[in-house]
């Protein structure tokens, strides 16, 4: 579930399931994986936070035109 949780298709579940059940070392496949979801999570977070940052803008500008036009 928690592979789930953090954005992992089914199919990347199963991939990464299938790496953590075989007899050999594939924890650098996995921690690779893990790295790549992180990567794309942290992408997306910095894209948010623009968003943000332009719709504060917007808000402010919409505001400080209300108060220079005597709260109309």
């Amino acid at each position: 579930m928690m592979l789930h949780d953090i954005g992992f298709s089914n199919n990347e579940v199963e991939y990464y399931m299938r790496l953590l059940l075989e007899d050999r070392n594939t924890e650098a496949q996995r921690l690779e994986m893990l790295n790549k979801k992180r990567s794309t999570a942290l992408d997306e977070i910095h894209f948010k936070e623009m968003q943000l940052e332009r719709l504060d803008y917007l808000r402010y500008k919409i505001q400080a035109s209300g108060r220079n036009n005597g709260g109309r």
